[in-house]
């Protein structure tokens, strides 16, 4: 009961209830429908369930008062699933709403987000256009790299006259000539990471690896700073619909265990009849 408690105290009431206000009841109609349906498709189940049942003997003893109380089981069974398909309608109501107002949800995580980290629109633009001159840089910097190496080689190249050096020289200006931004990219994220890990004294390469680096870097090098919130945007609304997606078929997946439960109980107490109960009120009539 304490703990029922806690976990009431622990929930921010004032949040919910504006996203039910501004949410859920503009599309009450959705809702509503929702409950309906499913409620009207529980009961025709719950009664061909029911009819099936009593025409297998399911619902059929041989005591007369058992034979009456295993009665209850229809009402029960009813109940139980207009439960379980009424809390199905209302979730899938509640889903199909957030899930049209998905784009709007998203939108005002973006600009909560923003707010935090920015103080302006100037702030937040002037910080995405850094993170694309920051990926050219990188790019012209890989350029001039190569260059430097390859002027390395060819000096070095008219120096050594031996074959061991030549081939050695030939090999090195082969790599720089065709992954030479890839030798650039790795050696810059080493630096980075060496640099940050020694800092925090943790692998921060565990966390950020090289191929997620280079992906974006290359991301940033394509796309403008405008197009760039776009792409966040839909990052974000594909996120928020996989968690949607995620928690719905999570509470699914609890509620028809649950229904399953409800439909197997009258089979497990039949059987529990026929293997003890019968057979004991069998010998003492005879």
């Amino acid at each position: 009961m304490e703990s029922t408690l806690n976990f009431l105290d622990q929930i921010d009431w004032k949040s919910l209830w504006e996203i039910i206000r501004d949410i859920v009841l503009p599309h009450s109609g959705t809702l509503i429908l929702n409950c309906i349906l499913f409620l009207f498709l529980g009961f025709i189940i719950a009664i061909v369930y029911c009819i099936v049942l009593y025409r297998k003997g399911i619902f059929k003893r041989t005591p007369k008062y058992y034979n009456w109380a295993v009665k209850l089981y229809i009402p029960l069974l009813i109940i139980g699933m207009l439960y379980v398909f009424g809390q199905w309608g209302i979730i899938r109501g509640v889903y199909r709403i957030i899930n049209v107002e998905r784009p709007i949800v998203v939108t005002n995580i973006y600009k909560g987000t923003l707010e935090y980290f920015f103080d302006n629109e100037q702030e937040k633009n002037k910080f995405l256009i850094s993170l694309q001159l920051l990926a050219m840089e990188t790019e012209s910097s890989s350029k001039d790299f190569i260059t430097l190496l390859k002027s390395h080689y060819e000096k070095k190249e008219t120096k050594d006259q031996s074959f061991i050096g030549s081939v050695e020289n030939k090999l090195a200006t082969f790599f720089i000539n065709h992954y030479g931004e890839e030798i650039y990219t790795y050696a810059l994220y080493n630096m980075i990471t060496t640099a940050a890990g020694k800092g925090a004294h943790v692998d921060v390469s565990d966390s950020f690896s090289y191929e997620q680096f280079k992906v974006a870097i290359d991301f940033l090098l394509e796309v403008g700073h405008q197009d760039l919130e776009k792409i966040i945007l839909e990052k974000l609304d594909n996120w928020l619909q996989d968690v949607l997606s995620s928690q719905y078929y999570s509470i699914i997946k609890s509620l028809l265990i649950l229904l399953i439960l409800i439909m197997i109980i009258p089979f497990i107490e039949y059987f529990i009849y026929k293997k003890w109960i019968a057979p004991k009120y069998n010998t003492q009539i005879s």
